[in-house]
């Protein structure tokens, strides 16, 4: 990272392939077998291109010339402390991880339940005076998609930091480990964002072939019936959030993960994802 490679525009949702680990408590592996990326190839097998094969080159060329110095920065700072070492840090880590996946799935189940209220973003009706000939207009699910993915990033965003902090007073080795991911959540933020972004993209495009190809017989009233388009629509819509979701807490569980190792004597009982 010595270098000052100009930062590259995100791809499409091909960036997950490469930068999230598949959920484990030993070692991460294989990118593809990421949900999110296994439904992606499911929804649109064109929105997935084959990860790099040099891991440490794909996520160098995402840095540029200030990111690379905060980095360097970071690597280089001695925590100075006080520490106070806790044997039971990797349970309140996953606790509060719990805690917040199970606030992020309660919120999505009301909103797609059709709860009525302030606090809850409502899934878009259907307009009772549709027409079996017109194609409902995407921008409703679009908002709705967005609505959800600001309530991922606040939750986690939060986790992450809380992680952080409960690292940061445990030993020097952690702290030093809190202050690297900082560095790396600020550097990839921007390209995230634009990545987690082109999945409404890949809803619309699906959205409307579902429409192309659904039953010419059907009314308006069957399109929300077992077998209607809009009702798979939204079934696929509420399984890429819930992929999202999983990849997005990848660097909580990276901090998980580390705090394990350095409190072996911790007994995880409880998966931190279902």
């Amino acid at each position: 990272m010595g270098g000052s490679p100009a930062r590259r525009p995100a791809p499409a949702p091909g960036f997950i392939n490469g930068y999230c680990m598949q959920r484990t408590h030993t070692a991460p592996q294989s990118a593809p077998a990421s949900r999110l990326v296994q439904l992606l190839q499911s929804l649109d097998s064109k929105a997935v291109r084959a990860g790099h094969g040099d891991f440490a080159e794909r996520l160098g060329r995402l840095f540029d010339l200030s990111d690379a110095i905060s980095l360097d920065g970071a690597t280089r700072h001695t925590p100075s402390g006080p520490f106070t070492a806790n044997d039971d840090l990797p349970e309140q880590l996953q606790a509060d991880l719990l805690r917040t996946r199970r606030a992020l799935l309660d919120y999505i189940g009301r909103s797609f339940a059709g709860e009525k209220a302030a606090s809850i973003v409502a899934l878009p009706p259907l307009r009772e005076d549709a027409g079996a000939e017109k194609r409902p207009s995407f921008g409703a699910y679009e908002r709705f998609y967005q609505a959800h993915q600001r309530q991922l990033i606040a939750g986690l965003t939060n986790l992450r930091l809380r992680c952080r902090r409960l690292l940061a007073g445990h030993s020097e080795p952690l702290a030093h480990l809190a202050e690297i991911d900082a560095v790396m959540e600020s550097s990839l933020t921007a390209w995230a964002r634009q990545g987690f972004a082109a999945l409404s993209g890949v809803l619309e495009q699906r959205y409307r072939l579902l429409w192309q190809q659904r039953d010419p017989f059907h009314t308006p009233a069957d399109w929300l019936g077992p077998h209607g388009w809009l009702t798979q629509f939204r079934r696929e819509l509420k399984m890429l959030l819930l992929a999202e979701l999983d990849a997005r807490q990848e660097p909580v569980l990276g901090l998980l993960a580390a705090a394990r190792d350095a409190c072996p004597a911790s007994v995880n009982e409880e998966s931190p994802t279902p």
